[in-house]
């Protein structure tokens, strides 16, 4: 079964963590900029996504969520699955 964002991804982010990324720019209950296509310096395409799972994972810094405690491997899995499936709704 497909991984979509309102039902698998979006239940992932706490109100807290939605809270403290917000006024960066980082709107990580908004299915629109979480999937915006656009790429960037950094990631090709899908730059909102790409480097929001890069900071869950720890591969950019600093890691996601700011303090911890940080997702499990199935979160992540789960997140993968979201942009492998096509960055569904």
């Amino acid at each position: 079964m497909a991984v979509s964002f309102a039902s698998n991804v979006r239940p992932l982010f706490n109100q807290k963590d939605i809270d403290c990324m917000k006024p960066m720019g980082v709107l990580l209950d908004d299915y629109a900029y979480m999937s915006d296509s656009a790429g960037g310096s950094e990631f090709p395409d899908h730059e909102n996504a790409r480097e929001v799972y890069a900071r869950l994972t720890g591969a950019d810094q600093p890691r996601m969520p700011m303090g911890g405690p940080y997702w499990s491997h199935d979160q992540l899995d789960t997140f993968n699955q979201w942009m492998t499936d096509g960055f569904l709704p």
